[in-house]
């Protein structure tokens, strides 16, 4: 029962994350490419997939709700594990 909030509270902060780095890219100009058109689509779908989980727990589908906050929570968790293995092992990038 308590899987739901965690990995909720999970993609959540993973969004955030995409989020801040969406408004740090903003103080930037862009160099001729479309940078809504590409930003869009990775704000959007993450979005959508908490919201539809959000419904679906709503409507009494809870392990489907889980299925779908556990794919999401793979590409943020694995950025998260690179992240942590560049702060362990700290390469030089000479």
């Amino acid at each position: 029962m308590r899987l739901f909030p965690i990995l909720f509270a999970f993609d959540a902060l993973g969004l955030l994350g995409l989020v801040w780095f969406f408004m740090d890219g903003l103080r930037y100009p862009s160099s001729g490419g479309d940078y809504m058109g590409t930003w869009l689509p990775l704000l959007l779908v993450p979005a959508a997939m908490l919201a539809g989980a959000l419904a679906l727990r709503m409507k009494g589908k809870t392990g489907v709700a889980k299925a779908l906050l556990g794919v999401l929570a793979v590409p943020f968790g694995l950025y998260g594990l690179f992240v942590l293995a560049m702060v362990v092992l700290q390469p030089s990038f000479h």
